[in-house]
């Protein structure tokens, strides 16, 4: 396989990864904020309720956060009196445990089969072989990244049912199920370590990560609204709105007025587009935000592709495979054959 498909089928691997990934997440996030919380408030308590008198830097590491994002969830949550910062014999050290309230809320948040959760309608579209395979790939990533602390988490978030109520699934569905949530983990993880690299690779461009995605939405459809766009990107439009300011000061992106209300068209810049060719060329090009997949066959990788976009599609990612199609026309034009 020349460089050109490899960078092509790595780029197609990763980009459905982050959607099916961004769906997934957006999806449950919508169902538990009706109980006044969100996703990665839970996340925490499921954590915290799995090892007890673990240490903010291990719930960092477990969730993929930053010991600040961290903090921040821990106040919120003790301030919502759902978690307690108890004192040891150490005065120097205190464990973290939930409150009844934090039982009960992680209760209450369990998906149940007539919710119809993502994670739950694809059940019936991944067969076991399939659902092996990508696991497989998934936990071999992991290992690349040394976050090994995360298998027993998965383990016990099974076993003791914390995310899924296991009363209303026959054997079958219980035992696909458990594999899909340790799927999910697995990619859940992938897909954040790998953002935080790319992250960390944009500081000397001046670029920050949703500013990258957004720029390739845009210079991949051009002419989307700045309301279209939020959705794209898994985004609140306040968020993208900020993002997409922040893009045009920068001359990255131009604007057309739209019909719609509060609404505009949004084109790439010539600048735009040059800097996302150059990013490409520095960190993508070169595999340096790849490192962790260069394992992945040229066999491997096609069979991967096609499960994803299959898992795309069944959650109405329908423009995903645009998207990819769309962006790699740009990357193209500038590789060497």
């Amino acid at each position: 396989m020349d460089l050109k498909n490899k960078l092509f089928d790595i780029h197609e691997f990763y980009n459905l990864s982050r959607y099916l990934f961004l769906n997934i997440e957006w999806d449950y996030n919508n169902f538990v904020k009706k109980t006044g919380i969100t996703l990665p408030q839970l996340r925490v308590l499921w954590i915290i309720k799995i090892f007890e008198g673990i240490s903010l830097g291990e719930i960092a590491k477990i969730g993929c956060w930053s010991p600040p994002t961290v903090t921040k969830i821990l106040k919120l949550l003790m301030d919502k009196n759902l978690v307690v910062r108890e004192e040891t014999e150490n005065k120097k050290l205190y464990t973290l445990n939930l409150t009844g309230a934090g039982h009960n809320l992680i209760e209450v948040n369990k998906m149940k089969k007539q919710d119809k959760a993502a994670l739950i309608r694809l059940l019936s579209v991944i067969n076991d072989e399939d659902l092996d395979f990508i696991i497989e790939i998934l936990k071999s990533i992991t290992l690349y990244s040394n976050n090994v602390f995360l298998f027993e988490y998965i383990k016990k978030l099974n076993e003791l049912g914390l995310k899924v109520d296991f009363d209303d699934f026959n054997f079958e569905e219980k035992y696909k199920l458990k594999k899909l949530i340790l799927f999910y983990n697995l990619l859940r993880t992938f897909v954040l370590n790998l953002a935080n690299n790319h992250r960390n690779l944009l500081v000397p461009l001046k670029l920050t990560y949703p500013q990258l995605r957004i720029l390739w939405i845009v210079d991949a459809f051009p002419g989307v609204t700045s309301v279209k766009l939020s959705k794209l990107a898994y985004l609140a439009p306040s968020t993208a709105n900020i993002v997409v300011k922040k893009l045009y000061e920068k001359n990255l992106i131009y604007k057309e007025k739209s019909k719609l209300k509060n609404s505009l068209f949004l084109y790439i810049s010539q600048i735009g587009e040059e800097l996302l060719i150059k990013e490409f060329d520095v960190n993508q090009k070169s595999f340096l935000i790849y490192k962790d997949l260069q394992f992945i066959s040229t066999v491997e990788l096609p069979r991967l592709n096609q499960i994803m976009l299959k898992l795309n599609l069944t959650l109405k990612n329908d423009f995903v495979k645009e998207y990819i199609e769309k962006t790699f026309e740009v990357i193209k034009k500038n590789l060497v054959s």
